[in-house]
């Protein structure tokens, strides 16, 4: 089993997305990964009549990449090139795809702040999670830094974070970070009350350790640390202090295009991005197959369901097909296959599709209840 299957690399020829790929290849050797390569050519009207030659001369870059990556010993990757917003592709491609990971470059001195326009864009916006590779940074990584704050969120970052430091041997440090009593109010220096902020640290120690208790570290290296102050501040002088080269956050945000977005501390962090992160949302870098399996058919179908509600109905059909090709008897496909159809005005085939999912609920999941029963 491929525990982390496929890391799609989004290549612009640029410097930045050359250091992501090469993260990627260090972290595929390892798990036996597919790297997708994306180069997404922006739609521009007055170059319309060259768009051909331009795509041609893309393909031919990235056959050479593609090629450059066999000689060097990774055996499954593969290349695409589209045309459209790069930042929407990228996505649409990753949900397409169930990709595992989203390896991109960060900004240079010529964008605004270190991410760069679109690897924001990705990072707000995907629910797949997103490694921003910092700049001149080394692909190997020998310290993480996961900050947690007890939330579900920061679970599924640490085991994320147990997971990659088995997996390069690399140390750990877990770093949880309270504000001081009232700090709002007097300022972080002056809170009131010495007394009652010992009291606080012990409970903070005490949490930490009840959040402790789930995760299993006897393979690896690693440290707790407790600091008090304004939790993006700490998590960067600690990434500092530990030499990290990678930091792995998770994030409260919502996902898809029409939700928002990332936790305040985890914006704060990224704009200063002390080293290369990994941001996670609702899902794992890792994933077993019945996992990967029920997130391919969810992405197909949620992004049906947004197509259809967007009247582009031929690109919700592919979508619901695409759920059919994985598993032919996904009924909620099957129905919203039939109303696709019907808004085309293809009653013959919007019957065909109510009938197959009347016969699977009727022979399907009808016997199965009676040999459950």
């Amino acid at each position: 089993m491929k525990q982390l299957e496929k890391i799609l690399v989004p290549l612009d020829f640029g410097k930045a997305s050359e250091e992501a790929l090469r993260m990627a290849m260090h972290l595929a050797n390892p798990f036996d990964s597919e790297i997708l390569l994306l180069h997404v050519i922006p739609e521009i009207k007055h170059f319309s009549a060259v768009r051909g030659q331009i795509r041609n001369q893309v393909i031919k870059k990235m056959k050479e990449v593609e090629k450059d990556l066999h000689q060097k010993g990774l055996s499954s990757v593969s290349a695409i090139v589209r045309f459209g917003t790069p930042f929407e592709r990228i996505i649409e491609y990753s949900e397409e795809l169930n990709v595992n990971l989203i390896a991109m470059g960060s900004g240079g001195v010529k964008t605004n702040g270190p991410l760069g326009s679109v690897a924001e864009k990705v990072t707000t916006y995907a629910s797949a999670p997103v490694l921003i590779v910092k700049r001149s940074s080394s692909p190997r990584v020998r310290n993480i830094l996961c900050p947690v704050d007890f939330s579900e969120p920061s679970r599924r970052a640490l085991k994320n974070a147990i997971f990659l430091s088995n997996a390069f041997q690399a140390h750990l440090t877990v770093l949880t970070v309270f504000e001081p009593l009232l700090s709002h109010y007097f300022g972080i220096h002056l809170t009131p009350g010495a007394s009652k902020e010992k009291i606080i640290v012990r409970r903070q120690q005490q949490s930490l350790e009840r959040f402790l208790r789930g995760f299993q570290f006897e393979n690896i290296s690693w440290n707790k640390l407790l600091r008090r102050g304004k939790p993006d501040e700490e998590i960067l002088q600690t990434a500092k202090e530990t030499r990290s080269d990678l930091l792995i956050m998770g994030s409260s945000g919502k996902t898809g295009f029409t939700r928002m977005v990332l936790g305040s501390i985890t914006e704060k962090v990224l704009r200063a991005l002390p080293c290369s992160a990994l941001i996670l949302k609702e899902e794992h870098i890792f994933r077993s197959p019945l996992v990967r399996e029920v997130t391919y058919l969810e992405n197909h179908f949620r992004r049906g369901k947004e197509l259809l509600r967007g009247e582009r109905v031929e690109g919700a059909i592919a979508q619901f097909e695409h759920c059919l090709r994985k598993d032919p008897f996904f009924i909620p496909a099957w129905e919203a296959l039939a109303v696709a159809f019907r808004h085309l005005g293809q009653e013959k085939e919007a019957r065909r599709c109510e009938e197959m999912s009347a016969y699977i609920r009727r022979h399907l999941w009808q016997h199965e209840k009676k040999e459950i029963g």
